[in-house]
This record gives C-alpha cells, sequence and structure tokens, in this order.
C-alpha cells in the first residue's frame, strides 16, 4: 500500500472512529489529508467502500495478531489449531464491537449505508482454509463454500446487533459462545467437537492477553 492511501485509511480509521460514519465526510478525510476529494474515490471507489476498508484493516491486524501470540504464547511452537484460532478471533471481533460503542456506531452506520460494504472482499477465505485443513464436505455443485461465508457473515451481525438492543435473556459471553457455535454448525462440525473448540478457546483467552485500544486496533 502506497503512502497516500495508507494516510487515507489512518485518517478515515480515527474519523469514523471519533465522530461516527455518518457525520465523517470524504471532504474532511481529503483536507487533513491534503489531497482531493477525487483522489480519495480514485483509491477507495466510494465512502462506503473506504468504510468496508478500515473494517477490513482491523480484521487483518486482528488475525495477524492471533496468530502470532498464539503460536508463541500459546502453542509454542506446536502445530496451531486452525478450528481454535478461529474460535479467539471470532469471539474477538464481535467483542470489539460488543466492548466500544464508538466502534459499534461505526459498524451499525456503515450497515446504514451500505450493507453489502460491510463485509471483507476475502470473505471465503477462512472457509477455504478449513476445507483444505480439515476435509469438510462442502456441496461444490451449488457453491456451499460461498453461501456459508455470507450466512455466517450476515448472522453473527445479526445476532451481535441483536444482543446489543437487549433483545437476548443471556449474557454477552453466551452470545458470543453462541455466534462462535453458529459458524462452526455451518461447516457442518459436530456439536462435540464445537464445545471442545469453544472450551479451549476460553482457556487460550485466559492464558494469552489481548486488548483494545481506540481507531480499531487491537494488542
Amino acid at each position: 500500500m502506497n503512502n497516500q492511501k495508507k494516510n487515507i485509511l489512518k485518517v478515515a480509521s480515527q474519523l469514523f472512529y471519533e465522530q461516527g460514519y455518518k457525520k465523517t465526510y470524504l471532504d474532511q478525510i481529503a483536507e487533513i489529508c491534503e489531497i482531493t476529494k477525487p483522489l480519495i474515490s480514485y483509491y477507495f471507489k466510494s465512502k462506503s467502500s473506504l468504510g468496508r476498508s478500515v473494517g477490513d484493516a482491523f480484521l487483518f491486524d486482528l488475525k495477524n495478531t492471533v496468530a502470532l501470540k498464539l503460536y508463541n504464547n500459546y502453542f509454542k511452537g506446536r502445530r496451531t489449531d486452525l478450528q481454535v484460532g478461529t474460535a479467539v478471533e471470532i469471539r474477538l471481533y464481535h467483542l470489539m464491537f460488543l466492548s466500544d460503542p464508538k466502534a459499534m456506531q461505526f459498524i451499525r452506520e456503515l450497515a446504514d449505508d451500505k450493507y453489502e460494504d460491510m463485509f471483507s472482499t476475502e470473505g471465503n477465505v477462512l472457509y477455504k482454509m478449513h476445507q483444505r485443513r480439515y476435509h469438510l464436505d462442502f456441496d461444490e455443485k451449488i457453491d456451499e463454500l460461498a453461501m456459508i461465508a455470507n450466512a455466517a457473515r450476515s448472522s453473527s451481525f445479526s445476532l451481535m446487533w441483536a444482543f446489543d438492543r437487549g433483545e437476548f435473556k443471556c449474557t454477552r459471553d453466551d452470545c458470543l459462545d453462541y455466534i462462535i457455535r453458529l459458524n462452526f454448525m455451518l461447516m457442518h462440525i459436530n456439536s462435540q467437537r464445537i464445545d471442545e473448540i469453544i472450551a479451549e478457546s476460553k482457556t487460550v483467552l485466559e492464558t494469552v492477553p489481548f486488548s483494545f485500544k481506540p481507531y480499531f486496533q487491537i494488542d
């Protein structure tokens, strides 16, 4: 990523976080970056596309941070359990929004503007990784992998938002457990194995510290 594009993304992340998505305008981002507004559109096409790129950047950092910390501090050189690592990612990703009102405001407003731009363009990659590692039985004739990826993403956000609105009589941890469970159910993982994945992912988070920082960052 060139420096100009990287700076646009950095400024957008800060403004979307501090002001909200709706109250942030491309003209404002351009002024702070000392560039023209059309240059933002050249790199990101639209405001909603820029919003998606902010979310993608957080997800990319999350995946890298989780993978590195688990390898060094939990699995300690052993082969990483992809299912457990994914469960940790899912919990942390949704926990960031549920624990930070500014992050939640951003993702809600982005969804209101253009729902389809909430989701990463690389959304199917995770499920392809699981298919290769665990030889999952997806029906290629109907492109089931893509269907599962879309169902998992949309269902997870719907559950997170419903919990945030107070629609469920459960704890936040219960809601996060269910979001994780749903993702693995869609991958045709049996319930006993899902219980094991969830339990070990919680052990990971008791062992390996993670923390969120402003502007969609994780340590």
